[in-house]
């Protein structure tokens, strides 16, 4: 190693889901590599599901996460419907995008304010941000909890839902559970808004890299739960598509799956 190579590593990242750690390799000024370790042991949910009843599935993936569990209900249920023949009303697919909605709301209010918002403000924590704005740290915690209501509203609980069934829920949110929620919500676009101002002045790095960015489309809507898979390159693939076109892969300092064009 030359004089001017150096290596930064840090063993543990807190600000993440799950474990993590980073390596970053310099020569000068210069990034040579940059190693994002994921350490977090398989958890074999694959086998879990083994001789499963399609009514236990949808409860038995939420648990693959406490921020994202509406993800896995919801690819479950899609992939179930599918197999068996069912069509959802678009009663059901409303109420399904809404519960998906709580989720975004809960999940991004608290990565914006207290995981991402440190390291572009010059802070150690998302308490020392809470020192310095906390306004802003207090509007983002309450959107949070407007989110974790909804979930609680539509999936039964805010970790972990329990109302996700196969060709829809398992019970109906009734109307006054709603209109409960619509004061916050008022509040909630405007909050939203502000929130949204503030980020804007964060000072983001001017980087550019040539990526195959990978995303999922749909032609009216934006794709939270239907869409078909597209590249930034060139390309449109359906669900049944992807394992045919993308490989997921291991690499030697991770134990996460990272997916590669074939």
């Amino acid at each position: 190693m030359s004089d001017s190579t150096r290596t930064i590593k840090v063993a543990a990242l807190s600000r993440v889901e799950g474990e993590g750690g980073m390596s970053v390799r310099l020569n000068g000024s210069e990034v040579e590599q940059v190693e994002l370790r994921i350490f977090e042991p398989p958890r074999f949910f694959e086998a879990f599901l083994r001789g499963r009843s399609p009514h236990e599935v949808p409860d038995i993936v939420a648990r693959i996460c406490g921020i994202c569990p509406v993800a896995y209900q919801m690819s479950a249920v899609h992939a179930l419907e599918r197999i068996v023949g069912v069509t959802i009303t678009p009663e059901i697919r409303r109420l399904r995008r809404l519960l998906y909605c709580g989720e975004w709301i809960e999940s991004h209010g608290l990565h914006m304010h207290l995981l991402h918002a440190p390291d572009f403000l010059g802070c150690e924590s998302g308490l020392q941000v809470a020192e310095r704005w906390p306004d802003e740290i207090r509007r983002g915690l309450k959107l949070k909890k407007y989110g974790n209501e909804l979930l609680e509203v539509l999936g039964g609980r805010a970790i972990h839902p329990i109302n996700v069934a196969v060709g829809g829920f398992h019970r109906m949110p009734r109307r006054d559970e709603f209109a409960k929620l619509i004061p916050s919500f008022e509040w909630g676009v405007e909050a939203a808004i502000a929130a949204t101002r503030w980020v804007a002045t964060f000072n983001f790095p001017d980087f550019e890299e040539d990526y195959d960015f990978v995303s999922v489309s749909h032609p009216d809507e934006y794709p939270l739960n239907e869409g078909h898979i597209v590249s930034s390159t060139g390309g449109t693939w359906t669900a049944d598509e992807y394992e045919s076109e993308f490989e997921e892969v291991h690499v030697p300092h991770s134990t996460a799956l990272q997916a590669v064009r074939r």
